[in-house]
């Protein structure tokens, strides 16, 4: 199990960015968030953990305000162009392997679909805290994590990605559209999943190789304890040029969630209509041993929007 620090389980929700393309060029930009247990201690298998804002929290002293306009460029210069194609949606196995069957154990990702989708950017990196600092500060909201606990665990990496509410996601990516020209917004599910197999290929992780390499494509456990695999960035990326799709957190889509893909076939798919919880995808699992069962392309998993348990 994981002994957290915080007497509640919960999740942290990070994101980037992405901007579909038309013949005029990239006009649409599009964030994707995630979710790591920040203040846990691993003792088996991971729990998930939700930094959320607080309302009525207070900036610390040291903030300092700003417009944030350096981070609103570097958030559209980190966008990586992802050429629009069709691919087969959900758990490949029963196409790819000699046995035929599922490469994942769940029920909600072995509905095959074919997906087409237009050419779109999404951000290399995830969102980090300190990116997400100079948001909050910029626009006069509380600062995120900033509680004693908190402060201290959260806090021990301002590189690390950032846990947030989906809707504090969608603000942040309004929030970047500034000075761009752009209209950034969280990734769908089918742009998630088709860029972290880096254009739809039936590749099971999101990996340089497509294999988990623990310690050297994704963090290992003692890299989590010693503080020197937290921050963003400092693995491989998978050959689309995207960083930490495996690990360091769940992240946040667009779609709300359904049990079982009903849609069939169809072109830039926009999820269902209404629903109680939204899609995450991506993990928060520590170390290659876990990731390996739960970390796959495909694998889907789901969160009240606006809830800080999950």
């Amino acid at each position: 199990m994981i002994a957290c620090a915080s007497s509640h389980r919960s999740a942290v929700f990070i994101w980037r960015a992405a901007s579909t393309s038309s013949e005029h060029g990239p006009t649409k930009v599009i964030v994707h968030v995630h979710a790591y247990p920040p203040h846990c201690s691993a003792v088996g298998h991971p729990l998930i953990h939700h930094v959320h804002i607080r309302p009525g929290g207070n900036i610390p002293r040291q903030a300092k305000r700003g417009s944030g306009a350096e981070t609103q460029q570097k958030i559209i210069s980190d966008l990586v162009a992802i050429k629009g194609g069709t691919f087969l949606m959900g758990d490949f196995g029963p196409v790819h392997n000699e046995d035929k069957l599922p490469y994942s154990g769940e029920m909600n990702d072995d509905v095959l679909r074919r997906i087409t989708l237009d050419g779109f950017s999404i951000m290399a990196h995830k969102v980090s805290i300190e990116d997400f600092d100079a948001f909050t500060d910029a626009t006069g909201r509380p600062r995120v994590g900033t509680s004693t606990i908190d402060a201290k665990r959260y806090r021990a990496d301002p590189k690390a990605a950032a846990g947030v509410k989906w809707q504090d996601a969608m603000d942040f990516c309004t929030w970047t559209r500034k000075g761009s020209g752009r209209k950034p917004t969280l990734p769908t599910e089918a742009q998630w999943e088709y860029a972290a197999r880096s254009g739809g290929k039936m590749v099971l992780f999101a990996t340089d190789t497509g294999a988990i390499d623990d310690g050297r494509n994704v963090a290992s456990y003692s890299q989590y304890q010693d503080g020197s695999g937290t921050a963003l960035g400092k693995f491989p990326p998978n050959p689309a040029g995207l960083y930490d799709m495996t690990d360091h957190g769940y992240e946040w889509v667009q779609d709300w969630y359904e049990e079982s893909y009903t849609a069939g076939d169809a072109s830039n798919p926009l999820g269902p209509k209404k629903g109680t919880e939204k899609v995450i995808r991506g993990n928060d699992s520590h170390g290659g041993d876990s990731l390996v069962f739960v970390a796959m392309t495909f694998a889907r998993d789901h969160r009240p929007p606006e809830s800080s348990e999950v």
